[in-house]
């Protein structure tokens, strides 16, 4: 799924609450990883961070179904792979 640059950079401010927020730790948690074990700019892990939020809001969106935490904590947990990208 190819994601919008403009959708990137308007999610980017939610990633940054979401950074502060207790019960979203496990994302600076995520931010953490990319920056230290994966070595990328903390700006590279922001914009790949929204990009998984992006695609669990499209699925939230078009499937009308409700925010699926699990599934954006698996796609954390994958980056920086995105989900359509073969390892």
């Amino acid at each position: 799924m190819e994601i919008p640059d403009e959708m990137i950079e308007d999610l980017l401010p939610a990633v940054q609450e979401q950074l502060s927020a207790p019960e979203t730790a496990y994302v600076k948690g995520c931010l953490e990883r990319l920056t230290g074990k994966e070595k990328l700019e903390e700006q590279e892990a922001l914009e790949l961070i929204a990009q998984a939020l992006a695609v669990v809001i499209n699925e939230m969106v078009v499937g009308g179904r409700p925010f699926d935490s699990e599934k954006y904590r698996s796609l954390l947990k994958d980056l920086p792979l995105l989900p359509d990208e073969s390892p």
